[in-house]
């Protein structure tokens, strides 16, 4: 890329932050702008799962303000401004506060709750917390010992049970899984960890969905699809997140269940990347911190004019469940092969997933036995390794 290049970066989240980091370390001269509709201050998101537990305020989960991300990169942040359009022939990001153009973007968007289908006058004070401003709004308006009535019980949903009871709410967690955690670890682990929240003071029902959320005065009634009345005084929406991509859509890029990208990050632009939440990689959807970093140490130089693969290393997961601790690699989506417990003890528990031809490409490991997680990483890759020689 002959000159000093200009790259647009919309989103200040791990990814939006991640590219920019790396992009700064290569290239001292590049002009390099951010795009968000926050305020453009770091935080981790992941840590708002945890907040309530450690007595996090939304103030307290900035880890860095934003003038001081703007000092240490030295970009121009457009801060409050949503990217409305792309014009791909003129390279430019059409935003609220003008048009930008750019050499290179960089769409690091993340994803959308989704919202589930509830009738009732109260359906829309369901909220869904997915950045500091919504924890804010979601915190200020909980009483203390509130019942908090948790549509999901994925990976948000159970975290957020399990911080809630933590700080002395009252979760109420409503799923139509047989399980928490049901798309990622078997039942076998799923109980254990609905039994350690019940007994801090979880209610689970699962096997069953929200149809309706009416107020009653201060507070909230759910009704469930069997019949059941659920009194709350707040309720939280997780059941699951969405690849934002209609801005990339719009524009016309290739899009699946996210913004397709090729091994580099690249769209079916190339002059357009796309990282994170929102992105679909060639091995699919990569949610996570770890494949966010992994991405960014490749997207910036790719989009620097140097074309570097995206190198994911084993893409593990830890489960804040700190009443019953996980650590997971899920099974590949759509692999056959089946869950079996390797071992189970006052230590905790270690489960495998196996391919019909007995390569292990998954694991689940609870309580003390998740401190194996590098040991289950390597034995994974190394399989891995050998059945695609």
């Amino acid at each position: 890329m002959a000159g000093s290049p200009h790259v647009v970066v919309v989103g200040s989240g791990l990814a939006g932050y991640g590219v920019l980091r790396e992009l700064r370390k290569l290239s001292p001269d590049a002009t390099l702008t951010l795009v968000t509709l926050d305020d453009g201050h770091f935080y981790s998101k992941p840590a708002l799962s945890t907040a309530f537990a450690k007595g996090k305020i939304a103030d307290t989960l900035v880890t860095t303000p934003a003038a001081k991300m703007v000092t240490q990169l030295r970009l121009d942040l457009r801060a409050g401004r949503e990217a409305e359009a792309i014009d791909r022939e003129g390279r430019l990001l059409l935003t609220t506060g003008g048009p930008i153009d750019y050499d290179t973007l960089v769409l690091a968007l993340g994803a959308d709750p989704v919202r589930p289908a509830v009738d009732g006058d109260g359906a829309h004070r369901a909220l869904a917390v997915n950045n500091l401003d919504q924890y804010r709004t979601f915190r200020e308006a909980l009483p203390d010992a509130a019942r908090v009535l948790i549509m999901g019980g994925g990976l948000v949903g159970t975290e957020f049970a399990n911080d809630l009871v933590s700080a002395g709410y009252r979760p109420i967690v409503v799923d139509m899984l047989a399980h928490p955690l049901a798309q990622l670890v078997p039942a076998g682990v799923g109980d254990r960890v609905r039994d350690a929240l019940a007994e801090q003071g979880v209610a689970w029902h699962l096997g069953r969905k929200v149809v309706a959320i009416d107020k009653v005065g201060a507070g909230l009634r759910a009704t469930l699809d069997d019949g059941r009345v659920i009194d709350a005084e707040a309720a939280l929406s997780a059941v699951g997140l969405r690849p934002h991509t209609r801005l990339a859509a719009e524009a016309g890029l290739e899009i699946s269940r996210g913004i397709k990208v090729d091994v580099t990050g690249r769209t079916s632009d190339p002059h357009i990347y796309a990282i994170g939440d929102c992105a679909e990689y060639v091995q699919g959807l990569a949610a996570y911190v770890t494949p966010i970093m992994a991405a960014a140490r490749a997207i910036a130089p790719s989009a620097l004019g140097t074309p570097t693969e995206i190198r994911f290393p084993t893409l593990s997961v830890q489960v804040k469940t700190t009443h019953h601790p996980v650590v997971l690699l899920p099974a590949p989506v759509g692999q056959a092969g089946a869950w079996a417990c390797e071992i189970d003890d006052e230590r905790g528990a270690r489960w495998l997933f196996r391919d019909g031809d007995g390569t292990v490409l998954g694991y689940v490991l609870t309580r003390d036995r998740c401190q194996e997680r590098m040991d289950m990483d390597k034995l994974v890759s190394g399989q891995m390794q050998q059945a695609a020689a």
